[in-house]
């Protein structure tokens, strides 16, 4: 009731600060969904490649009044379906092919003890009941992409045409050209085919199939989405924004961290995208994510500015001295990363462009070496 006493208050146990998350850069090093389509589909990196430029082509370059990028998700799954994916087969790849950021699982768990916390992604369902089995944490902190596999039929004749788009897809070039947030440019031939190409498919062909159904029954974590969560997240708990940490990479994360960074909270890009750079107030780039729990411990003791104090810091003969709430994980921190530390930095208007350029090429280069099985920790298939 409204004025009622409220002894946990008294005692200073004030609910006041909590944390989200997204998976890609942070927790897993790669990217999932891509992986189901070298799975399943015939030259599935390159065809995955082409539908998500596509994606990013049309919400933040063509201004599409339905475009919003995160529909990835959407346009491949009649694809996956067309070429034998299962929901348990989906479920199965993920377990066998995931690839988590060292100490990925020891990070959630302390920080879902620290304080409530709660994870958005794009990934599939499937990816996340694996991945929540991996680090032990609760399915229902995680809000993803929901789709049935099994819940919907595609006729032979239907699904060897699906099969037939795909290889028109991969026939198409990959541009390599390079967009950035809010700079307009002339879209290069390659990208222009591709547009042409793909909008047959996607907006003409595939909604008069029994697939459209599929397509519309896919439930996506887009960035729209991701902004919804953070806010409906934020009425559930009564939690401000501005005692938010949110640690973000993608494009899709976007929106989210500009709410957190403009609150106020700890925006935190960690091995973000150029989008991404430009949505936090903090950036890390790292192999190791337990320095994002040293930044949101710093967060959840003492605020935004003893996080801006940290970064502004950031050398090791400082950490090894400076009064730190939890000294055994800053020291954990530090005995991982004998050599050299993770890169942090605050970031301004005045540095924004020369982080998020650093930040993308660091990110590509992660995820090139998590494509290659070269970096991270393989989970081993679960009995």
């Amino acid at each position: 009731m409204n004025g009622e006493y409220n002894h946990m208050e008294e005692l200073g146990f004030t609910l006041d600060k909590q944390f989200v998350c997204s998976c890609k850069g942070f927790i897993d090093p790669g990217n999932s969904t891509r992986g189901l389509c070298e799975r399943y589909v015939p030259n599935g990196g390159k065809f995955y490649d082409l539908i998500s430029r596509y994606d990013n082509i049309s919400a933040h370059l063509l201004n599409r009044d339905d475009g919003r990028y995160g529909n990835t998700a959407r346009y491949i799954a009649p694809f996956l379906k067309a070429f034998g994916a299962t929901d348990y087969g989906l479920y199965s790849q993920a377990k066998i092919g995931m690839t988590l950021m060292p100490e990925s699982g020891r990070v959630m768990r302390y920080l879902n003890d620290l304080l409530p916390t709660f994870v958005n992604t794009t990934a599939y369902e499937h990816y996340v009941m694996a991945m929540c089995e991996a680090l032990k944490i609760p399915r229902t902190s995680v809000d993803c992409t929901e789709v049935s596999m099994d819940g919907h039929d595609l006729g032979r004749q239907e699904a060897r045409a699906i099969r037939e788009f795909a290889s028109e897809i991969n026939s198409l070039r990959l541009s390599s050209a390079e967009y950035k947030l809010d700079v307009h440019v002339r879209l290069p031939r390659e990208d222009v085919e591709m547009v042409e190409r793909l909008d047959t498919i996607f907006r003409e062909r595939l909604p008069s199939m029994d697939a459209a159904r599929l397509m519309k029954d896919v439930r996506t974590v887009s960035t729209e989405e991701k902004a919804y969560c953070l806010l409906e997240t934020r009425k559930r708990t009564q939690v401000d924004l501005e005692g938010t940490a949110y640690v973000g990479g993608d494009m899709t994360d976007y929106q989210a961290m500009d709410l957190v960074r403009d609150s106020s909270g700890l925006s935190l890009s960690f091995n973000g995208s150029d989008f991404a750079v430009r949505g936090c107030n903090v950036a890390v780039m790292s192999r190791d994510c337990t320095v994002a729990a040293v930044l949101v411990h710093a967060f959840y003791n003492e605020g935004i500015e003893a996080v801006f104090d940290l970064a502004e810091n950031w050398g090791r003969e400082h950490l090894e001295t400076a009064r730190f709430p939890d000294r055994h994980l800053m020291d954990a921190m530090l005995a991982s990363n004998p050599k050299k530390l993770p890169e942090v930095h605050m970031v301004s208007r005045r540095n924004v462009e020369e982080i998020a350029q650093k930040s993308a090429k660091y990110r590509k280069s992660l995820m090139q070496s998590a494509l290659h099985s070269n970096f991270g920790v393989r989970t081993p298939a679960y009995s």
